[in-house]
């Protein structure tokens, strides 16, 4: 089967979108599928290359509107690939319309993953999500075949997957649990860090205006409350709120206890994992659409204690692979920091219990899965 795959970028750009499409893209290669990807070209220059042996096209973009990236030639470039199966990704209104209408032209199956609906990111946008939401959406929507959604948790979640909800598959996100597993070698980077034998919290993403809602200002006033000196923070990743946050940690006199690492390459990440002791996820709101970095530090042999909302109750399950707390609520996250923190009983149970759940969401499941929903596409469309 020959399936082009649209994404808003593709790695080496870090986010969840671009770790989906590339172990998707690598999973369905090994099951002898051909694969295209058609991506903006951010970081690299635009044209066409080989990764991991996937096809990846570069457009180039000509900004972003609404964080998206915006190819003026991308409805020219789906048009002219030659696909039996179009993939496009959510949330990026501008390439899932384009991708549907492309499929119209071309009377070629089309399938959306729905990662997460259009955050509200300002007040203003509040606007543009609503006349999204009930109007525009509408026109493309309907188009699709089918639509991948990561959770059965937030699908309920979600009004306008509730009107899709007919064609709606849930397929979970997956991970590498040979990259991502116990017993990395991590003693030279917690050296590097000065860890020494602190516990360690881990926190993973993207430092950016629009992943405010990670809840990285949530997590610092919680390591304040939790006031331990033989605790560090490390925070991996990068981006525009950056100095906010290492601002906030100096207001909150956090000093050294906290390590900003900065962006971090793919190649290496698995050892920071091994050098935690949990990951800690404490998403604001529904705009966490699943949390692949919860399966990451599980797949690490880890737990992770991430908030109640969004997808990320679709993927942990308080005390089994983690602990769940309430979102916005500081105080409870410093209890729970300090719950796993001072249990190390329980910290090993969660972690035993954690890696036996990402084995069960390893990407070539996925790629198996989604494979299935192809066959199903092609059976249930006319001719």
């Amino acid at each position: 089967m020959r399936i082009h795959i649209i994404s808003n970028f593709y790695p080496p750009h870090r986010g969840g979108i671009e770790t989906y499409v590339r172990n998707l893209a690598i999973g369905l290669i090994r099951l002898g599928h051909e694969v295209k990807i058609t991506a903006a070209h951010p970081p690299m220059k635009p044209g066409r290359y080989t990764q991991d042996g996937v096809a990846v096209r570069r457009l180039r973009s000509i900004g972003r509107f609404y964080g998206v990236p915006m190819t003026p030639t991308m409805l020219c470039r789906i048009v002219s690939v030659e696909a039996d199966l179009i993939h496009a990704n959510f949330p990026n209104p501008y390439n899932a319309a384009l991708a549907a209408f492309a499929s119209q032209i071309k009377k070629t199956p089309a399938v959306l993953t729905w990662h997460n609906d259009l955050p509200p990111v300002t007040r203003l946008a509040w606007a543009f999500v609503k006349m999204h939401d009930e109007l525009f959406s509408k026109l493309y929507l309907d188009k699709y075949d089918a639509i991948v959604a990561t959770s059965n948790a937030y699908l309920r979640g979600s009004k306008i997957l509730q009107r899709q909800k007919e064609k709606v598959e849930i397929i979970p996100n997956g991970v590498d649990c040979e990259r991502f597993r116990p017993g990395i070698p991590a003693e030279d980077l917690r050296e590097e860090l000065k860890l020494g034998r602190c516990k360690t919290l881990l926190f993973v993403g993207a430092l950016s205006r629009w992943h405010r809602y990670k809840g990285l200002d949530d997590l610092l006033r919680a390591f304040k409350i939790l006031e331990r000196r033989d605790v560090r923070l490390l925070v991996v990743g990068g981006g525009d709120l950056r100095p906010e946050y290492e601002a906030l940690a100096r207001s909150l006199n956090l000093g050294g206890d906290v390590i900003f690492a900065g962006d971090v390459p793919d190649r290496i990440l698995p050892k920071y994992y091994a050098a935690s002791d949990t990951l800690v996820l404490p998403s604001k709101n529904r705009d966490e659409g699943f949390g692949l970095t919860i399966l990451e530090a599980n797949a690490s042999g880890i737990p992770a204690i991430a908030s109640r909302t969004g997808g990320i109750p679709g993927i942990l399950t308080d005390c089994e692979n983690g602990i769940l707390v309430p979102p916005n609520d500081p105080t409870a996250l410093a209890e729970a920091l300090r719950r796993i923190i001072e249990n190390d009983e329980l910290r090993g149970e969660l972690g035993k219990k954690a890696r036996e759940i990402a084995l069960r969401h390893d990407w070539k499941r996925v790629a198996s899965e989604t494979e299935r929903l192809y066959c199903k596409v092609f059976s249930t469309s006319p001719e």
